[in-house]
């Protein structure tokens, strides 16, 4: 066990999900890598499917292989030298991906305890929570604004949970499938329209008095929603883009955008502060504690998100459901116990 400290047990080899370039999904064995110097090995109960991610990267043409997640939670059960803060058997959760064993940095922005009262399931959505906290914080949310968020998968679910709690007049979910609206609708939204049935925008106008939206929170990740938040948005409104847009292309017509002087924002986590500073406190692993805390304390509702969990081994059904059943899929967690 070379530069390992300390070890519950010998693991040599686990199994992890595998997509292909062709986009079969396998499971393989693999040899298990041994925690080096500020590592962590975990054995791996839940992993939570991030839809918008591993569907989009799967888009993009490709030669090699994908080992796909990071939404992992977890007991550890090796520490490496220098790891300070955990121990063997605590309870967390980390970047790792679909796998049995994930050996992950323990730095704090990569790894953060689990509650007491949150179970690993709930625990599995951390890493997206604090995906939307990072979106909501940079759209800065005032007393009485007028808010959409436009696509009701994951991401835009756990940010209208959030926006729920600063004080918005209204809180719109815009969504194509009616399932995701009913769970925008049990979860905090004030209004939900769906385009296929409904005039978004005269719905937008009767909600808003004719002002028009303060704020879009753009999550569905296709850039056509762009052109929609353009013409719902008032004068000087703001438009967040939250959901990754996958080098999907569309063309717009800035007029529009120019004339209404509107603020467009780009929200990519990763480029959230590791380091603390006094401009800007709200760090990743802040971020990541924080959701976790509120899940704890229920201000945060994951379970209602959840529509499936399934064995490891069905993966390639899992990301089928995800992206062919929309209309009866959104939260899909993977068990590896």
């Amino acid at each position: 066990m070379e530069n390992a400290a300390n070890y519950s047990q010998p693991v040599e080899s686990g199994r992890r999900v595998v997509v292909k370039p062709d986009n079969r999904v396998e499971i393989q064995d693999f040899p298990v890598r041994h925690p080096g110097k500020g590592e962590v090995m975990v054995k791996t109960v839940s992993t939570l499917i991030s839809a918008g991610t591993e569907l989009g990267s799967q888009e993009l043409s490709r030669t090699h292989d994908l080992s796909p997640g990071y939404s992992n939670a977890g007991r550890i059960v090796a520490l490496g030298e220098e790891v300070e803060g955990f121990q063997i058997g605590n309870p967390v959760l980390s970047l790792g991906s679909h796998a049995s064993y994930v050996t992950v940095s323990a730095a704090p922005q990569s790894l953060a305890k689990i509650p007491q009262d949150v179970s690993f399931d709930e625990a599995s959505f951390g890493v997206l929570g604090s995906v939307s906290m990072h979106g909501v914080r940079k759209a800065k949310i005032e007393l009485g604004e007028f808010v959409a968020i436009s696509g009701m998968g994951l991401v835009g679910q756990l940010a209208l949970q959030l926006v729920s709690q600063t004080g918005s007049e209204a809180l719109i979910a815009i969504d194509l499938c009616d399932m995701r609206l009913q769970v925008a609708q049990d979860c905090g939204a004030t209004h939900i329209l769906n385009p296929k049935s409904c005039d978004v925008k005269s719905e937008v106008n009767e909600i808003t008095r004719g002002r028009g939206l303060d704020v879009t929170i753009e999550a569905s990740g296709y850039p056509q929603a762009l052109l929609s938040a353009f013409d719902l948005a008032r004068i000087g409104g703001r438009i967040m883009v939250l959901g990754s847009i996958w080098h999907r292309k569309v063309e717009v017509d800035f007029m529009p955008f120019h004339e209404k002087e509107l603020t467009l924002v780009g929200c990519h986590q990763p480029k959230c502060p590791t380091a603390e500073t006094i401009y800007f406190p709200w760090t990743q692993q802040y971020n990541r504690n924080q959701i976790l805390r509120m899940i704890s304390d229920g201000r945060v509702n994951v379970r209602r998100l959840i529509t499936h969990k399934l064995p490891y081994t069905e993966a390639a059904e899992a990301y089928r459901l995800l992206r062919d059943e929309k209309d009866k899929s959104l939260g899909v967690v993977l068990s590896w116990e």
